[in-house]
C-alpha cells in the first residue's frame, strides 16, 4: 500500500470540534484517550502541539507530539488516533512518517519515543513498520515504549 497524501494542521478553535468528534472503532475505545482529553492535556502541557491529520479537506485523525526536546534529546508522540471510518487506508503510517520527517531536521532531536496500551497490537505493528524499535522500557502504567533513532543519514 502506498502512503496517501496527508497534512498535519494545528488544532485551533476552527477545527477543534471536528477533532473532538473523531472516534476510533467501538472495539478500540479502551485503547486510546478521547481527543477531548488529549486537547485538555495539550492546553496544560505547553511543549506539546495537537494536530489534525487531514486527507484533503477531511480530518481523518489526531496526533499530539512534542515541540521541544526533553533534556535527553527525546521527542514524544503523546497521543495518536485515526477515526474508525478512515482506518486501513494508510493514513496512520503516513502521519507517523510525516512526524518523523518534521522532527528529523531539528538538531536537538536524537530520538522519537512513543508508548501504547499493551493490548493495542495494531499500534505496535504500525510503529514497527515506521521504523520504531522496542526499548524494553515501560511507562509507570505498564505501557511499552518504542523509539525511533535519529541517526545521521538514516533513510526510513
Amino acid at each position: 500500500m502506498h502512503n496517501p497524501a496527508i497534512e498535519l494542521i494545528p488544532i485551533s478553535k476552527d477545527n477543534e470540534l471536528s477533532c473532538i468528534r473523531l472516534r476510533p472503532r467501538e472495539d478500540q475505545l479502551h485503547l486510546v484517550a478521547s481527543n477531548a482529553d488529549s486537547l485538555v492535556h495539550a492546553m496544560k502541557e505547553t511543549t506539546s502541539r495537537p494536530y489534525g491529520i487531514y486527507a484533503g479537506s477531511t480530518m481523518v485523525g489526531f496526533i499530539l507530539c512534542d515541540q521541544e526536546a526533553y533534556t535527553d534529546g527525546d521527542y514524544w508522540i503523546l497521543r495518536f488516533m485515526i477515526d474508525g471510518r478512515f482506518q486501513g487506508r494508510g493514513y496512520g503510517k503516513a502521519a507517523i512518517l510525516h512526524v518523523i520527517d518534521m522532527l528529523k531536521h531539528r538538531d536537538d532531536c536524537t530520538e522519537i519515543r512513543v508508548s501504547h496500551v499493551p493490548a493495542n497490537a495494531a499500534a505496535h505493528a504500525l510503529y514497527k513498520r515506521c521504523g520504531f524499535e522496542d526499548t524494553g522500557e515501560f511507562e509507570d502504567c505498564g505501557d511499552p515504549i518504542l523509539r525511533y533513532r535519529m541517526e545521521p543519514g538514516r533513510v526510513r
